[in-house]
């Protein structure tokens, strides 16, 4: 069956999950088609279809719907991990979720979305890979291709508690060995009340799935038809992520390397080409070849040349000041943000300054910012450049504002390093609206351009569809580096980073031990899989607190946060590492007792 006709019915097939732990107010798919249970099941073909329609339910945008916004993996890899995190500045995450959500606290209110959200959309996935499980046994077909179907089931149900466990329980250090309650494991469609089970009971579960998913992979010996299908090793992928959270390094290690295997780390001309394309590190991803449906990527959509960055004061994601500056020089992963070091001002009819190519210095030196003080430079975009809604983000590079009001209009930052799409790159100019992106002769307005700001994720349409990798070789290399770390196997562990980092940083060799080799996988791990929803439970797993730096006038060392948003979120505050349990739950569910929750 060609791909592109499997998502004529898909909607209507996925469907099926009708939503469990959910109240009536939660996402309505509103199908086509509403296929019945027992018409679907009746053959595998039919049954591969409701896999499928799980694939599509990971990335496709709820239209019609209070979620209109809501697109599944990326909106939780962006909203709920990313943006919670240390390494990614997200204003629009800050502005929907506020800035006491972004600093982790309000967390004891189950009626967040940011609770809501991920819970929603995990257990909808869980829900649907039941429903297959229930009935596969009984479709005609071969065996084979039963047992290839139900292995994909079991991988999506394992991913989604592996994901809710990374939200919803404590660090697994501080569960009691895995006593502490945390999750309901739904196995049966058709049950509604189901008690609270410990951690150590999902971890258990997710196990069993897994290690029975990836034996039918094995004996069916069928090839996926595309990748936004899961496989055995996507099997092996989920497992490694579930044991680095369960700190079972042994086996992280081993499912590590599995998962990898067949697979090619991204090169650096590769890395820099917008992540919109597949490539051979690309694992598992969405897909995007409905013209008609928006397939919103996060990564992209808040690109340069993304929809919210081109209309909203709240686009594009920036890296944080901190990690940047941790990087080697060398590294090619610089290129992939906004820093002065890529401007320039040409031109300068202001005899009193003219710096000709900008340095980081020249960014934050106090005698810029006197330049500029009739302008809100702590908050950006100033009030009196009439860009952005309330004068509170974005924190603009000051040489726009000077530029704009001292420069007489001159300014011209040329990023010719960094390819854009179609072979043309990007450079800056302004105008009376503020600066504007041209990309191969077609102008978009840029009204905010946060210091730091991301070039890693680009769009190939305008609302931001692209591909969207929900795994990566890459990762998984990391993932074996700081299994192998823990499992003393510094050989292994200096060898992954060796693989991956002399692809981007050049001349790179590691020969560190001990703490050091620690910080480096953390380090790399950092900016790798920046922005790919890996953030939050990292800095989680590794019980580190989350520093926000604020950016000080004058202080060359500052970071770029706003203030509202900046601060430090300590290892040991209540509420750091787990969402609140959401209320819809306790609600539908009769069985639940909170008071069994930490």
């Amino acid at each position: 069956m060609k791909i592109n006709n499997f998502f004529k019915g898909l909607v209507g097939v996925a469907a099926l999950g009708v939503l469990s732990g959910c109240s009536s107010d939660y996402l309505d798919l509103k199908p086509e088609s509403n296929p019945s249970q027992e018409d679907v099941f009746a053959t595998t073909e039919g049954a591969a279809l409701a896999i499928n329609g799980i694939c599509l339910s990971m990335y496709t945008q709820y239209q019609g719907t209070e979620w209109n916004q809501f697109n599944g993996e990326p909106w939780c890899n962006t909203w709920c991990n990313d943006a919670m995190g240390q390494d990614y500045i997200s204003g629009l995450a800050g502005a929907a979720f506020g800035a006491d959500i972004v600093k982790h606290e309000s967390w004891d209110n189950g009626n967040l979305l940011i609770a809501v959200g991920p819970w929603m959309f995990y257990y909808n996935i869980i829900n649907q890979a039941n429903k297959v499980l229930a009935d596969i046994d009984k479709a005609e077909g071969t065996q084979a291709e039963r047992d290839f179907i139900k292995a994909q089931a079991l991988t999506f149900r394992a991913h989604g508690y592996s994901k809710l466990l990374t939200y919803f329980a404590p660090r697994w250090e501080d569960s009691n060995n895995g006593s502490s309650y945390c999750l309901v494991l739904r196995t049966d469609p058709e049950v509604k009340d189901v008690p609270l089970s410990t951690m150590a009971q999902a971890f258990d579960m997710i196990y069993k799935d897994l290690d029975d998913a990836i034996a039918l992979y094995q004996g069916a010996n069928i090839k996926r038809e595309a990748k936004f299908q899961p496989d055995l090793s996507i099997a092996y992928g989920v497992y490694a992520r579930t044991a680095l959270t369960k700190n079972d390094w042994p086996k992280a290690q081993e499912m590590a390397r599995k998962a990898r295997e067949g697979y090619v780390i991204m090169d650096a001309a590769t890395y820099l080409g917008g992540f919109y394309e597949d490539n051979d590190d690309f694992m598992w991803i969405s897909s995007s070849t409905e013209s008609d449906v928006y397939y919103w990527s996060w990564g992209s959509h808040f690109a340069a040349n993304g929809l919210y960055v081109k209309n909203w004061q709240l686009g594009g994601g920036a890296i944080d000041m901190t990690l940047y500056r941790e990087l080697d020089p060398k590294d090619i992963r610089r290129k992939c943000f906004l820093t002065p070091d890529k401007l320039a001002l040409l031109n300068s009819i202001n005899s009193s300054w003219n710096p000709g190519k900008l340095k980081e210095a020249d960014f934050w030196s106090k005698s810029l910012v006197d330049a500029t003080k009739e302008l809100d430079l702590s908050f950006g975009p100033s009030k009196k450049s009439g860009a952005g809604r309330d004068g509170k983000w974005g924190l603009y590079n000051s040489a726009y504002f000077y530029s704009k009001y001292y420069l007489d209009d001159v300014f011209t930052g040329n990023l010719s390093d960094i390819p854009l799409q179609n072979g043309y790159h990007a450079y800056y100019t302004l105008s009376a609206s503020g600066p504007i992106l041209a990309a191969g002769g077609k102008y978009a307005s840029l009204t905010t351009t946060p210091f730091g700001a991301q070039y890693k994720f680009l769009s190939k349409a305008q609302y931001g569809a692209s591909t969207y990798p929900f795994m990566r070789a890459s990762e998984m290399l990391l993932a074996e580096a700081e299994a192998a770390y823990h499992n003393n196997d510094v050989a292994t562990a200096q060898s992954c980073l060796n693989e991956l980092n002399s692809k981007r940083i050049e001349g790179y060799s590691c020969t560190k031990t001990g703490d050091a080799l620690f910080k480096e996988i953390m380090v790399t791990r950092r900016i790798e899989l920046w922005g790919e929803g890996q953030n939050f439970t990292d800095f989680k797993r590794w019980n580190l607190p989350i520093v926000r730096n604020a950016w000080v006038a004058g202080d060359a060392n500052s970071g770029n946060w706003v203030s509202e948003r900046s601060g430090e979120i300590p290892v040991n505050k209540k509420s750091a590492w787990k969402m609140p349990f959401p209320l819809s739950e306790s609600r539908y569910n009769n069985a639940v007792d909170l008071s069994l929750l930490d």
